[in-house]
């Protein structure tokens, strides 16, 4: 139990120093019946990805960092949500880059094999313009950008494949 303790208390201490050197900008926040934040970022593959560029489809941003524990959890997860939705539902994952290592995004792509595109935020804009505490948090877009859900945790499969099943049928 006091391991439990620590480790609840070491997350609070992460989000908070998360939270303070990166403050949630004023504007429209991002929270569930909100247009997204735009976002353009560059990825491991060398491209820039925009959220413009996915209109039109359900959109799945995660965002996460190689040290997080429950982001090694969910990327499981997530590859499974992916390889059963490809072409319906777009995925990204946005790697907070500014409080990471690139060495230690591509080990963690690597490992877990993640096959869809990994952003990297490496100023924590976008992570900021999202309001990002803790990680892994998702939010699930619809095809016009709307913010239809968001999750804070590491996200079960059954769960999200709940919340895209419902945006597909919207």
């Amino acid at each position: 139990m006091k391991s439990k303790g620590m480790l609840l208390l070491l997350v609070a201490l992460v989000s908070l120093a998360l939270y303070s050197k990166f403050p949630a900008r004023t504007g429209t926040a991002a929270k569930v019946g909100a247009q997204a934040p735009a976002f353009a970022l560059p990825a491991l593959d060398g491209q820039t990805y925009t959220s413009e560029q996915f209109r039109g489809k359900p959109l799945i941003v995660n965002f996460w960092a190689s040290w997080c524990g429950p982001c090694k959890a969910e990327a499981p997860a997530l590859v499974r949500l992916y390889e059963r939705y490809q072409g319906r539902v777009e995925l990204v994952a946005v790697n907070i880059t500014a409080k990471d290592r690139i060495e230690s995004v591509r080990a963690f792509v690597s490992e877990h094999g993640l096959p869809f595109p990994v952003l990297l935020d490496e100023h924590a804009e976008t992570a900021q313009a999202y309001r990002i505490v803790p990680i892994p948090t998702t939010y699930l877009l619809d095809s016009s950008g709307l913010i239809a859900y968001k999750m804070t945790g590491a996200a079960d499969y059954a769960v999200l494949e709940k919340k895209v099943t419902a945006l597909l049928q919207r």
